[in-house]
């Protein structure tokens, strides 16, 4: 059980004494650092790819090709290597709710289908040019029947219907009334369809392959925004050009644009896992300094139409010292999960403020892709009493309940990795500066043949969140912008490769 408010966090992981050699492993291949989490020794062999999208790109409808990196998901069963030693594959990505750096856009919800190559390297001495190439090929819109998604803010609502809960919406100039999302997770699975997780609800979505919703599950009341007991799914972020107010957080539910922010599949695609950004408002979630136990949330999606809620845990996000902060310590937040076993799971784990397109240089403290274990930990579903309205009052944990295991793992920060490809945490040059926003895993295992294949050997892709910051931008039927801060901010990805013992992929 963890008693404070916090697990400060020392990011540091040590090192294997003697992990395992897999096939085509020499006793020389590199061991970044490992993490043993509830018995599960997990190995970083390090950064090995890196490459850029740029700021300006659009899609085929003609919008700005920004904010993919919010949420990725390969097809594993594209993956190929060639004897040149390029690893080549399919690689899925939805970006939110289109440019809203100042203020809301009515942008159509949508995945884009791209090609990744990349050509994996161990090299220890720095390597100045990218070998990751991301090639644009395709975008499927989302639709509720005839009505296109917008990324307005989700200031009406849809009513209910024999299909579908009340639904969070946004009031267009030309549709009316129609759904509005602000995808944050994104499963594909094996039919081709996909479940996609959103802000505004917070709720999660199954489309099919073509772009078409089927199902909406909205989460436990507590999940739910309500303010003065009406259901509030707005986020506080007007149109742009609009006269309104930014709202402020809801009463209790989900805080303003803290959704849910990571969604994961099991192996066998039955359960659906879903996690809050950070903290429920009635749990500390307006406190930057205590907002750190967010829930995790289970469904049963065998019946795909008819989900059913099976467990509910609290992960504790580590707490930071921001020296940019007067407050301290202060509440790291996820940005993406992804199954590795029924107990296991990766967590991408950050500061927020610092990096390349955020108004700052100054370096971050914490970028992560961590592990977390709920083999011991509490499943609140079926709690009574003060649990079933708060697990954390103000922030401070209730004392009955225990949280899952907390395991740092890759860090984004590593000088070291970074150098290697002229990168750098914070600083100058810019155009070197590693990007503000790390929103996505995806995990590749590395095929046959190639480089450091291995048993048990993945390539872990995490790709940024530009926030569609360029000088050059468009959308709804090409609207164009340009953003006031003046930058171009292009898309960065990187690839680790890693060995995770426990970790069967879907193919």
């Amino acid at each position: 059980m963890v008693s404070s408010i916090f697990l400060i966090s020392s990011a540091v992981s040590l090192a294997a004494a003697a992990p395992h050699l897999g096939h085509g492993f020499s006793k020389a291949f590199p061991v970044s650092n490992s993490a043993t989490c509830s018995g599960i020794t997990y190995i970083n062999r390090g950064l090995v790819a890196y490459g850029t999208v740029a700021a300006d790109a659009r899609d085929k409808f003609g919008d700005t090709l920004g904010g993919f990196g919010s949420a990725a998901a390969p097809d594993v069963s594209s993956f190929t290597w060639t004897k040149n030693g390029t690893v080549k594959g399919t690689l899925f990505a939805t970006p939110d709710r289109g440019w809203n750096t100042e203020g809301s856009i009515d942008y159509q919800a949508r995945v884009h289908k791209f090609e990744l190559s990349f050509n994996p390297t161990f090299d220890s001495i720095a390597n100045a040019t990218e070998n990751l190439v991301l090639n644009y090929q395709d975008t499927t819109l989302l639709f509720k029947g005839d009505q296109p998604t917008t990324g307005l803010d989700a200031d009406y609502t849809i009513p209910a219907s024999n299909d579908f809960p009340v639904l969070p919406a946004g009031k267009t100039s030309g549709n009316g009334t129609v759904p509005a999302l602000d995808q944050e997770g994104l499963v594909l699975l094996r039919d081709g369809s996909y479940w996609i997780s959103d802000e505004y609800g917070p709720y999660i979505y199954h489309f099919t392959r073509e772009g078409q919703m089927t199902v909406a599950i909205r989460p436990p009341q507590s999940l739910v925004p309500y303010t003065d007991g009406e259901l509030a799914f707005t986020s506080g972020n007007p149109p742009v050009g609009s006269e309104l107010d930014e709202a402020d957080d809801p009463d209790s539910g989900r805080a303003n644009n803290h959704g849910f922010e990571g969604l994961a599949i099991s192996t066998d695609e039955r359960f659906l896992t879903a996690q809050l950004q950070e903290a429920a408002v009635q749990d500390g979630g307006t406190h930057a300094t205590r907002q750190n136990n967010t829930r995790q949330l289970t469904y049963d999606v065998t019946i795909r139409d008819h989900p059913r809620l099976v467990s509910e845990y609290i992960v504790q996000q580590p707490g930071i010292f921001d020296p940019q902060e007067k407050k301290n310590p202060r509440a790291t937040s996820i940005s993406d999960i992804h199954y590795l076993s029924p107990h296991q799971f990766f967590t991408m784990t950050r500061d927020s403020g610092h990096g390349r397109g955020s108004g700052s240089n100054t370096p971050s403290t914490y970028r992560h892709i961590d592990i977390v274990s709920r083999r011991a930990a509490t499943n609140i579903l079926d709690q009574e009493g003060p649990a079933a309205i708060s697990i954390a009052p103000d922030g401070y944990l209730l004392p009955n309940l225990v949280v899952e295991d907390y395991c740092p793992f890759i860090d984004f920060n590593n000088g070291t990795d970074l150098a290697r490809f002229n990168l750098h945490n914070g600083g100058s040059p810019y155009a070197t500066e590693l990007n503000e926003k790390w929103e996505s895993i995806a995990i590749i295992p590395v095929p046959y043949g190639a480089k450091g294949h291995g048993e048990k050997e993945f390539y872990i892709v995490s790709i940024s969140d530009n926030d569609f910051i360029t000088q050059d931008g468009y959308y709804d039927l090409r609207k164009r912008y340009a953003d006031a801060s003046g930058e171009e901010v292009s898309t960065q990805v990187l690839v680790w490769q890693a060995h995770l013992p426990n970790y069967v992929p879907r193919v």
